[in-house]
């Protein structure tokens, strides 16, 4: 079982936009490039409508790439990891909504990043169910939380979510936690719900 510290798991998400060439400049809004930090680590991106392992297998195999057993064929998925070699496949859902389908894609990174030692398979598949954008729910895996949680340090970096709190508070002399989500939420097409957790993780906002 897989039992990471929060602060290395910032510290590998940050490693891995370092080796993207991507540096994090609060003075410059605008998302993460995820697709950037998928090359650098030779894992392709794909949204399949309706995921499924029989989509994922299908989709492998028009790409010359042989599996075995996926697991349970129709069974919907949110995300799915396949590895090869040192690449792989990251799948979401293309019927997801736009920061779904990206928070859906950093989860399958951090697995790719943290957990490649752990998959006895070469694979592992995700639920709606195990990814939550609450950054770190008791409830789940520990593998799931650690995914969970590489997304959120990746997608919402510390720095920008406090260099905007800071404005905002300057601008309007103070910093409803409400609307510091709803901006950071639109400038890093991430949910709104899950800016509300990494604010109220980072203790940025009022009320």
């Amino acid at each position: 079982m897989s039992m990471l510290a929060p602060v290395a798991i910032a510290l590998r998400a940050a490693e891995a936009l370092r080796l993207a060439g991507i540096r994090i400049d609060p003075g410059q809004p605008g998302p993460v490039p995820l697709q950037q930090v998928f090359a650098e680590h030779c894992l392709m991106h794909a949204a399949l409508p309706g995921l499924t392992r029989a989509a994922i297998k299908l989709h492998l195999q028009d790409n010359g790439i042989a599996t075995g057993d996926l697991g349970p064929a129709t069974e919907p998925l949110s995300g799915f990891l396949f590895t090869a070699g040192n690449g792989g496949w990251a799948y979401v859902d293309a019927t997801d909504i736009l920061p779904r389908r990206r928070f859906t894609a950093a989860h399958e990174l951090g697995h790719f990043l943290l957990h490649q030692s752990l998959m006895p398979t070469g694979y592992l598949s995700d639920t709606s169910a195990s990814i939550l954008e609450a950054i770190d729910d008791e409830q789940l895996f520990s593998m799931e939380r650690e995914a969970n949680l590489f997304a959120t340090e990746l997608l919402m970096p510390a720095a920008v979510c406090q260099a905007r709190a800071k404005q905002l508070r300057h601008e309007h002399g103070s910093c409803p936690r409400a609307v510091l989500a709803y901006r950071l939420s639109a400038e890093l097409l991430v949910s709104r719900e899950a800016m509300r957790y990494r604010l109220q993780a980072l203790e940025l906002g009022d009320g």
